[in-house]
């Protein structure tokens, strides 16, 4: 717990160092400074905003809060409110400036939608909902004096999703913590309200926050663009740098509503995360992560067991895993080819060969083995395991140029198509049949690379789904990649008469936008008790907004997939647009 401080304080330094050097009242003058500076920003986007001034008008009053952290602690939040919007937002700012909180950050939120319902109502509507999906604030009593926004909301856990209903111990704990008084009664009727947010940090400037629906709601509209998607992996990098002690080992994860820290580790998940932030560093040319990444890919080496000179394999708990052998390769072939290196070309060919130790005559493979027999611990774990496996090997055949690895890959490959992996569809098993149509342009490939992504209707269901499942931008990437070198290659494959183009393009395109919503911009991560430790990660809603090294990760590997292939996509999106047009005219 002591490193979570200490990169909580790291990331306030410029702020705490400055009120730790001055005295009090200098401190006092730059803290009114950046409130003036951030409000004025604020005040100015709001009413330059007609649609909200006019939804304001609408209502008939003005409701307002204003939210400040200093970056390291949770957010204090004021509320206030009059027939007349500057009168509120005069009051919230009065009031928000007594809470002695730096303003690193200051947000706005303007109410601009109100509904009333009876408790009951309420729970009938939103129980059985999708955990962390709520989006909107509720006031316990008309005047709002007794409201939290969303954001508190979900960021303290005081919703119980299964059944639509409020823990009124954590309600009032809010309320309280925040200068409010506790609820001694709860009306029988509440007010679901919706508000467009401001946020301001740094500088006297302010982002209008996105006011979509369902998660688009309460995040700056970053785009997605090239240069976006930069911005993004530069946020992102430094957030895992910031987690990397100087061992090498990152900070597991963290469950942000309560605080807590994963005591455990994963180091299949560490490999994952070290191939990602390689990625990361392609995307920005960002040197500093250079140290970063070279001291963890040396904590990984502790993990390494060798059962002779030439043979490798990564020990995850009792066992030899397989996967993390696979993603081992990853990571260290990624090394060699983005810095143009041979240093771990004898660890590279080892790792690959522990793969083929553990691959049997008809392609599959044994997952465990006991770390002090080399004999089999479990036929069988999981089918991310294969797909790890096999990527791994093509990656080694890249850098080693060694054929054994591409026919080990591609007897595994035979194996999936036989036992019908497809219908599994499997993330790892994309990224596999990408890389190995990038060799052996085979129509049985690119056909099974198709289906892995429309059995069961999963193109479709990542289309609709609600939930950001962590792997599914990675997923279209790296079937988007694969489509577009069958179809710009010229290769045949009969299956493309029964595949859906405009469906690919639409989620890879949706997948991509709707993953910024699960990602920690300021604007949200000032909500928890400690903000430091998830801001410019990405967060888990559906599991108690869970932050883990996997979870960045996944994500980031889909925003590199599109940041690499962002002119084809563009070019794929426009045809699209341009087919659908035509098909409504």
């Amino acid at each position: 717990m002591g490193f979570k401080k200490f990169i909580a304080a790291a990331l306030t330094a410029a702020i705490t160092a400055s009120a730790l050097l001055t005295a009090p009242s200098e401190a006092l003058t730059l803290r009114d400074r950046m409130y003036e500076q951030r409000f004025a920003a604020l005040s100015q986007a709001l009413h330059s905003d007609t649609e909200t001034v006019g939804a304001v008008e609408q209502l008939g009053r003005a409701v307002v809060f204003l939210s400040a952290s200093d970056g390291n602690k949770q957010a204090k939040i004021v509320e206030a409110d009059s027939l007349d919007l500057d009168t509120a937002l005069n009051s919230a700012y009065s009031k928000i400036k007594k809470t002695g909180m730096t303003p690193r950050w200051l947000k706005l939120d303007v109410v601009v939608m109100q509904k009333e319902y009876t408790y009951q109502s309420f729970q009938k509507q939103f129980n059985n909902a999708l955990q962390g999906s709520f989006r909107y604030g509720v006031a316990f009593n008309r005047s709002y004096g007794t409201a939290l926004l969303e954001a508190q909301i979900n960021s303290c856990g005081v919703l119980d999703y299964t059944n639509g209903q409020f823990d009124w111990s954590l309600v009032n704990k809010e309320l309280k913590r925040n200068g409010t008084e506790k609820l001694s009664t709860v009306s029988n009727k509440i007010y679901v309200f919706k508000t467009q947010g401001y946020f301001s940090e740094n500088t006297g400037s302010a982002y209008k926050l996105t006011n979509g629906v369902y998660n688009n709601v309460g995040r700056r509209d970053l785009g997605i663009d090239r240069n976006a998607l930069t911005v993004l992996a530069s946020k992102s990098s430094s957030y895992l740098s910031s987690i990397c002690d100087s061992t090498g080992k990152f900070v597991y994860g963290y469950y942000p509503v309560d605080g807590e820290e994963l005591e455990d580790y994963n180091i299949l998940r560490h490999a994952g995360t070290c191939w990602n932030l390689i990625m990361q560093y392609e995307m920005t040319g960002d040197e500093r992560l250079v140290p970063v990444i070279e001291s963890s890919l040396a904590y990984m080496k502790k993990y390494v067991v060798y059962k002779d000179r030439d043979t490798a394999f990564i020990k995850d708990s009792y066992a030899l895993n397989i996967g993390g052998n696979g993603l081992a390769l990853l990571a260290y072939c990624n090394y060699a080819l983005t810095f143009a290196s041979t240093k771990y070309n004898s660890l590279i060919k080892a790792l690959a060969n522990g793969v083929l130790f553990m691959q049997k005559h008809d392609g599959s493979y044994i997952h465990l083995l006991y770390a002090d027999s080399f004999e089999t611990a479990k036929d069988y774990v999981i089918v991310y395991y294969d797909g790890e496996a096999s990527y791994g090997l093509l990656k080694a055949y890249e850098v080693l140029e060694s054929r054994i690895y591409l026919n080990a890959a591609q007897r595994a490959a035979d194996c999936f198509i036989e036992q019908h992996y497809e219908t599994l569809n499997s993330h790892w098993i994309a990224y596999m049949f990408n890389e190995l149509t990038k060799y052996l342009p085979e129509e049985k490939y690119f056909e099974f690379g198709l289906k892995n992504i429309t059995e069961n209707n999963w193109l479709r269901n990542l289309y609709n789904s609600k939930s950001g499942k962590n792997s599914a931008n990675e997923t279209t990437n790296a079937v988007f990649e694969m489509y577009d070198r069958l179809v710009s290659g010229g290769y045949t494959c009969g299956y493309l008469e029964e595949f859906d183009e405009t469906l690919l393009i639409n989620t890879l395109n949706k997948r991509t936008e709707y993953g910024l919503n699960y990602f920690m911009f300021p604007e949200y991560s000032m909500y928890f008790k400690e903000p430091a430790t998830v801001t410019n990660s990405f967060a888990v809603r559906e599991d108690s907004f869970r932050v883990r090294i996997d979870d960045v990760q996944h994500f980031m590997d889909g925003y590199y997939l599109y940041w690499k292939n962002y002119d084809r996509i563009m070019q794929y999106t426009e045809q699209t647009e341009q087919t659908e047009t035509n098909k409504a005219a």
